[in-house]
């Protein structure tokens, strides 16, 4: 037996980012770990590359659970897990991650009941605040819980309150009995430190922690599920794997391509894979979309394949300027196209981590004439040409790009209105039919109690009989 236990509420073959990523680590740390999870029953699954992690998984604990962000959920999986644990010799190290939040809760308890075993613990985003700067979660609403961590806390340090976040309460307690935190770049650590501004606090965090980046595999990960997926050998080819959301949008990727010389608009191919193929067919503009395939997501190792096929992959930062005193997000995906091979367009916000990071092509956020310029460098290298800088109106093209998507909103509210009468219309007929009913039900009744019925009852058991 292993002496090593890895807590990871998602894990393959469920497919999710956070999962994907601590296969990553043991795939390349290539040592045997025990490891405990839950099934997340309703989430898709990639049995491929759950047989690739087998022969480094010597003991696997499966939590039978649907996927859940809520407390019970949660709870669930760390008593359930917790009956499993306890049928086994004590863990000498143990290792949780998260996003998601439910593996430090199951790795807190464990860590309390076994306060010897040594208990590092990663944090690849912040919690407490999300993109926008709000609160990612509620109070947990669990007094009995709430209490019985005051017990655990030592006494130097504050005691949590009702009032708490679900998110605060796995950040504040994960600092506190941790024997190591582990961040994934030096921004993210100070956002997360700064909302404690206690000194002493930070102190006793930070001289337990350190950066440990995502992993990127080795080489023949990439070569295992090869791809069918075919490219146009005849354009230059980019890539781009994921969804848009809040203050991480294409825009400046769109912005170029719209702005390209008119020589090379069908140049180009825009490779997208996505679980909301829909937003983009409203979101790109009418001339990109030409030049678009929307695909679906591919499972994990069929990504990695498909990722050295492209000539440029697209990664951007997300807009935090206005919410964190420096960016603290890194894009996960940058890790497995570092190890593609393939080069990289970036488009980062000033300072940020990525932006730190050397990237063959790199253009600034919400900068369109940066964009345009790094997307006349990639044409210029792919296809050794020189490419003459045209005229560029600023404020025209923004007009146009407004209108059009001014036209796309108004579209979505007109087939949002008429799906709104479709279901006035079904509740009309639903409410009719249900009268008819309500009439029969009543019609049936009256007749049940008449004396015409209750007079020809003995002729209706005679007639049972003779059928």
């Amino acid at each position: 037996m292993t002496n090593k236990l890895i807590v990871s509420y998602a894990f393959p073959p469920s497919s999710t980012t956070t999962g994907n990523a601590m296969a990553k680590k043991i795939l390349k740390n290539k040592k045997n770990v025990d490891i405990i999870y839950a099934s997340l029953n309703n989430l898709n699954y990639d049995e491929n590359f759950a047989q690739v992690l087998e022969k480094y998984l010597t003991k696997k604990y499966v939590i039978d659970l649907d996927f859940d962000i809520g407390w019970e959920n949660i709870k669930t999986f760390s008593e359930n897990g917790m009956t499993e644990l306890d049928k086994a010799p004590e863990y000498e190290s143990m290792y949780s991650m998260c996003h998601f939040i439910h593996s430090h809760f199951l790795a807190l308890e464990y860590k309390l009941k076994h306060p010897n075993t040594f208990w590092s613990a990663e944090f690849s985003d912040p919690l407490i605040y999300n993109f926008e700067g709000k609160l990612n979660s509620g109070p947990i609403d669990d007094e009995k819980y709430i209490n019985r961590m005051n017990d655990a806390i030592p006494e130097n340090f504050k005691k949590i309150g009702e009032e708490d976040t679900l998110n605060y309460i796995c950040e504040y307690l994960t600092f506190i009995f941790a024997d190591e935190i582990i961040f994934t770049n030096e921004n993210q650590r100070k956002v997360m430190l700064d909302v404690f501004p206690n000194q002493e606090i930070t102190t006793f965090i930070k001289n337990k922690s350190k950066i440990i980046e995502h992993n990127t595999l080795d080489e023949e990960y990439y070569h295992i599920n090869e791809s069918n997926y075919e490219i146009d050998d005849s354009c230059i080819n980019f890539g781009y794997f994921g969804v848009i959301f809040g203050k991480r949008t294409l825009e400046d990727f769109v912005n170029a391509f719209d702005n390209l010389n008119e020589e090379y608009k069908d140049k180009y191919k825009l490779h997208i894979f996505t679980s909301t193929i829909t937003l983009f067919e409203q979101y790109l503009s009418k001339d990109v979309m030409k030049n678009t395939k929307l695909n679906f997501n591919l499972n994990y190792l069929e990504f990695l394949n498909v990722c050295k096929k492209f000539d440029v992959l697209l990664v951007n930062d997300t807009k935090t300027s206005e919410v964190y005193s420096v960016n603290p997000f890194l894009p996960s995906k940058l890790s497995d196209y570092e190890g593609s091979g393939t080069d990289v367009w970036a488009i980062c916000e000033e300072n940020s981590i990525m932006d730190q990071k050397e990237i063959k092509y790199k253009s600034r956020l919400n900068d369109i004439e940066s964009s345009i310029n790094t997307l006349n460098n990639i044409f210029e290298d792919k296809l050794n040409i020189k490419i003459e800088n045209e005229n560029f109106d600023k404020e025209k093209y923004f007009k146009q790009r407004i209108s059009e998507l001014s036209q796309k909103i108004n579209e979505l509210v007109d087939v949002c209105h008429s799906e709104f009468k479709k279901d006035e219309m079904y509740e009309a007929q639903i409410n009719e039919l249900n009268l008819i009913i309500q009439n029969l039900e009543a019609e049936n009744s009256q007749i049940k109690n008449s004396n015409s019925w209750k007079m020809t009852e003995n002729f209706r058991k005679i007639g049972k009989k003779f059928k």
